[in-house]
C-alpha cells in the first residue's frame, strides 16, 4: 500500500507548490525588488514531477510504459 500512498503524496505536494508558485509569480516582493526565485521554472518542475509520479503509478498498476511498448516501438 505505501507504493500507492507515497507517489500520491508527492503529487499532492507538487500541486500545492505549483499553486503557491502561481500566486507568487506575478507579484513583486513587498520591498519592490524583483523575486529571487524563478516561480515559472518552479511550476515547470512541479509539472514534470507530477508527470513522473503518474507514470510511476501507471507502472505500479500493471500498465507497462516505455518506448518498447509504444505504438511506434524503438527506433
Amino acid at each position: 500500500m505505501p507504493e500507492w500512498i507515497i507517489p500520491a503524496g508527492f503529487i499532492a505536494l507538487f500541486v500545492a507548490i505549483m499553486a503557491y508558485a502561481n500566486l507568487r509569480m506575478g507579484k513583486p516582493r513587498k520591498d519592490g525588488r524583483p523575486n529571487q526565485l524563478n516561480w515559472g521554472l518552479i511550476m515547470v518542475f512541479c509539472v514534470l514531477g507530477i508527470f513522473l509520479m503518474v507514470v510511476h503509478l501507471l507502472n505500479i498498476a500493471g500498465l507497462e510504459t516505455g518506448p518498447e511498448h509504444s505504438v511506434l516501438g524503438r527506433f
